[in-house]
């Protein structure tokens, strides 16, 4: 992970159309070093963000919500219900993506959100990734990717990751997805 620079947040802020407030670093970087994964704080400002890590890129952005529109969502909530060892490895990454989230909070963190609703509390020590409760569905598959890209143990992100167009088209296109 790498801090974030001035030139990171105007970028930031332009492939998100928002300036976020509980950023951590840069995760990954692209070839041209532009923030393709950002990592964020799970609790900033008393408020909770269960999202670890964010898909940024604009290339990646819209080819993954091309694969949500043809109903990937879906076909992974099927799948996971349909074969138990696929089921059983993302029980595991659930579990260990809600651990490292967990460990980044302080003590004195853990007691303020406790303070604030022990539901708050129980979803950043449980939740699965992106916060998801229902661990027998899928919520979005950016996150997925994300947590793939970064971890490399997400098995729907390591999946989303094979049917993605390889670093080629993303170069041949460079200017059209990423401007800044």
């Amino acid at each position: 992970m790498s801090d974030i620079t001035e030139v990171d947040k105007e970028i930031i802020e332009n492939q998100l159309d928002r300036s976020p407030d509980n950023l951590k670093g840069v995760e990954i970087r692209c070839p041209r070093g532009k923030p393709m994964v950002l990592k964020a704080y799970p609790f900033k400002n008393k408020r909770a963000f269960p999202t670890l890590f964010w898909l940024s890129c604009p290339f990646y952005v819209q080819k993954v919500s091309k694969l949500e529109d043809k109903g990937l969502v879906g076909h992974f909530t099927g799948k996971m219900k349909k074969d138990e060892e696929f089921a059983a490895q993302m029980r595991k990454m659930h579990r260990s993506y809600a651990r490292q989230r967990f460990e980044l909070l302080s003590s004195e963190q853990k007691k303020e959100i406790k303070e604030i609703s022990p539901d708050l509390y129980r979803v950043l020590k449980q939740s699965g990734v992106g916060g998801i409760r229902d661990k027998t569905g899928i919520k979005c598959l950016h996150v997925h990717l994300a947590d793939f890209l970064a971890r490399g143990e997400n098995p729907v992100g390591k999946e989303v990751y094979r049917m993605l167009p390889g670093a080629e088209e993303c170069k041949n296109n460079f200017k059209k997805y990423c401007q800044s």
